[in-house]
């Protein structure tokens, strides 16, 4: 998608994008109204495919002339050679139709809703193409998992149907990466991953992250799902793994605010295996989740994988070993008994954390906000807790270890120091879970205080690693995980 103000901006981005797209959309709507009228040069300067799309604003786009101007504009524009013409739902311009048609060109018949999913959107889409050869597009922004499963029946039911059907933001977010799988003639990207609507992806993430070309109709789906989820580097991970072995699988991330819905969407997609992270660790056992030991010993989950026989969910917990490796390597190989560790946070990492370190005989603290929910924890293992208030910092003195376990650091809550009393010495050792961004506000305040850091990259490739064998059967490859270790550093 182009919407740039000028032509020669426009046409700089596809040139920079050459070899990574096979269409370009050109959104006339967002041209100064000088470019807009030299617009019918386009088609033959790009040298691809073209959409020609002159959107309202009531439609989510730029135009905010009368509505014969912008048909006329249209119709001027239609036969400039422009493979595609969009046109709106409840556009009745039959005499655009016939110049589109004359033109050689093909509609693609539009419905837009940027604030959810309309009600009967299967018999809408199924109204959509008036004409042989039209194309139906839907793009709607699902909000919740409830509406992203109605999204994804909407794709099934649409059958044989010419189309394009997209969830725009984040819940919608598969439906862009899946499209091929779905159904649809084409996936929607921009430049910028934004541009002119909401949830969009570059074309070099399309295609380094998300190995789009690959996928078809019998790609195996894995993903994360947590709230937020859309930083993760683990389909980065686990994509470049199935790609260097070859295996037919694509994993993504599925921003989920009802967990309880979003196993309708697993079904519908077949999905074969899940990460879990915050904050869904411990909620995805009250959903009939069988656990093995470690689950049961830590109360948490952070895999999933479908038993193909019963269709029941495995659980599993990747995070104790994945947590102590790295810290393993700090210390030289070897954990000493009697590390005086504080843990920042109760929920399901940090009990995965103190689970670790109890394993290795630590002496833990566990700071929480809430009190109760760290002396529940720390009763769990025979640890220590207190709150994240002026007593819980001095409590915390003296230790060699701090690990922050909460999102806190993260989007949304960039900025948020989650222990802004706890004061370092420089001679602790700070293990910080949170990845993206990797200078998070206690960071900061660690490293200019002369403390080493674990950066939570290292424990998400240490505990990816055993994810990925549980999800394939097959080691991850090493050389892959060396390359993206130095990536991440």
């Amino acid at each position: 998608m182009l919407a740039s103000p000028t032509l020669e901006e426009d046409l700089r981005q596809a040139d920079e994008l050459r070899g990574r797209i096979d269409l370009v959309e050109l959104r006339a709507d967002h041209l100064r109204d000088s470019e807009a009228a030299a617009a019918s040069s386009f088609p033959a300067r790009v040298g691809i495919p073209c959409i020609l799309t002159v959107r309202r604003r009531s439609d989510g786009g730029s135009f905010a002339g009368a509505e014969r101007d912008r048909v006329a504009l249209l119709r001027k524009l239609a036969g400039a050679g422009f493979a595609y013409v969009d046109l709106e739902e409840d556009l009745q311009a039959p005499e655009l139709d016939a110049a589109v048609r004359k033109a050689g060109a093909r509609v693609v018949r539009s419905l837009h809703d940027f604030a959810g999913v309309p009600s009967g959107l299967s018999r809408r889409i199924a109204a959509l193409a008036r004409g042989p050869g039209e194309i139906a597009r839907a793009a709607v922004t699902p909000r919740t998992c409830a509406q992203l499963a109605v999204l994804l029946d909407a794709c099934r039911d649409a059958g044989a149907l010419p189309r394009v059907i997209l969830g725009m933001g984040e819940v919608g977010f598969p439906t862009r990466v899946l499209a091929s799988k779905l159904g649809s003639a084409w996936c929607y990207a921009s430049p910028t991953a934004e541009a002119a609507a909401p949830g969009q992806v570059t074309p070099p993430a399309l295609d380094e992250v998300y190995r789009f070309r690959a996928i078809g109709p019998q790609t195996r789906v894995f993903g994360v799902i947590g709230n937020p989820v859309m930083h993760s580097r683990s389909p980065l991970i686990h994509n470049r793994g199935f790609a260097a072995l070859g295996i037919d699988a694509v994993y993504l991330p599925f921003h989920v605010p009802d967990l309880q819905e979003f196993w309708k969407v697993a079904d519908s997609l077949g999905i074969r295996g899940l990460s879990v992270t915050v904050p869904h660790k411990t909620a995805v056992l009250e959903f009939g989740v069988e656990g093995d030991a470690d689950v049961r010993a830590i109360g948490a989950c952070n895999t999933l994988t479908r038993a193909s026989a019963s269709g029941r969910w495995i659980g599993a917990n990747t995070d104790m070993e994945g947590f102590l490796a790295p810290l393993r390597h700090a210390l030289g190989g070897k954990i000493p008994p009697g590390l005086r560790a504080t843990v920042i946070g109760a929920g399901g990492a940090a009990r995965s954390v103190v689970a670790a370190l109890a394993s290795v005989e630590a002496r833990v603290l566990v700071l929480n906000r809430t009190l109760d929910r760290a002396r529940r924890l720390a009763e769990r293992f025979h640890a220590d807790f207190a709150g994240l208030d002026p007593a819980g910092a001095r409590a915390a003195e003296h230790t060699d270890l701090v690990v922050q376990t909460t999102s806190a650091g993260m989007a949304p809550q960039q900025g948020v120091d989650p222990a802004p009393g706890l004061q370092f010495t420089g001679r602790e050792i700070v293990y910080e879970l949170v990845y993206a961004p990797a200078r998070t506000p206690i960071v900061q305040r660690a490293s200019a205080a002369g403390c080493r850091i674990i950066p939570g990259w290292q424990m998400l490739l240490a505990q990816a690693r055993r994810q990925f064998l549980l999800f394939t059967g097959a080691e991850y490859p090493s050389e892959v995980m060396e390359a993206l270790s130095g990536q991440l550093d």
